[in-house]
């Protein structure tokens, strides 16, 4: 999907895609809105892109190793405590993908309140 933003009608429209876990993949921004110079777009574009596109999986990974870290240390022993040591790895990333993902979905709408701002 490729997304042109150039009006404040553009920004109500991308604003109404910024879901917390339907985001549509962009495989092209362009910003054209006037009161920014050539950089400025280029940014809001790339950074926009970005923030669409994030899947909270470096939240989710980082999440997940700090769970197995904290598991090696805990020394769990027999079967019981292996199985609940497993799904607290597993909890532990399916929380950091979501607040991944809620963290980017902050990021793009205050992103975009700020081109808003800016125009």
């Amino acid at each position: 999907m490729n997304i042109e933003i150039a009006h404040a009608a553009d920004l109500d429209r991308v604003e109404t895609l910024v879901s917390w876990l339907k985001r549509p993949h962009l495989d092209r921004v362009t910003v054209t809105m006037p009161g920014l110079d050539t950089t400025e777009r280029e940014r809001a574009a790339r950074t926009i892109r970005h923030l669409f596109n994030d899947c909270g999986c470096a939240w989710g990974a980082l999440a997940f190793v700090v769970a197995v870290a904290a598991a090696v240390l805990a020394r769990p022993s027999g079967g019981t405590a292996y199985a609940m040591a497993a799904l607290t790895c597993l909890a532990a990333a399916v929380a950091g993908k979501l607040l991944g993902l809620a963290w980017s979905r902050q990021r793009l709408l205050a992103r975009l309140r700020a081109l808003r701002s800016a125009s």
